[in-house]
């Protein structure tokens, strides 16, 4: 499977908000990077989701995949709804059923057909 390809199944699987379809795309020494920092290993990026998906109605939407030979640069528009009052995300307190917008870039690797890292950060 490309790169490309694998990249629309992880968006699919993220979005169904079911981490048995997100787990086998992932290695289990995964690494994950972002404003929260790093975390490592596959078990910690699900709890990391299981906590988005409970907190937000969170559609992450790849508007230009570009893959290569180790993996795959996305850039990714983030809608979140908050499910309740959420007192800090990223420094913000959203309201339940107020939405957060974000343009993001993500840069994947991957080895073997698994994401073996992410890193997230605002689109520049």
């Amino acid at each position: 499977m490309s790169n490309d390809v694998l990249m629309r199944r992880y968006y699919t699987a993220y979005n169904s908000e079911d981490e048995t379809q997100i787990a086998p795309l992932l290695a289990d020494d995964l690494v994950l990077v972002s404003a929260a920092g790093e975390q490592k290993g596959r078990d910690a990026y699900l709890a990391t989701y299981r906590w988005m998906i409970a907190t937000f109605e969170d559609r992450m939407t790849p508007e230009r995949i570009a893959g290569d030979a180790d993996g795959a640069t996305v850039d990714i528009h983030d809608r979140l709804v908050a499910r309740s009052d959420v007192d800090d995300f990223l420094g913000l307190s959203p309201r339940a059923g107020e939405a957060i917008e974000l343009s993001l870039t993500g840069r994947y690797t991957i080895s073997d057909g698994q994401i073996t890292r992410i890193e997230i950060a605002p689109r520049t």
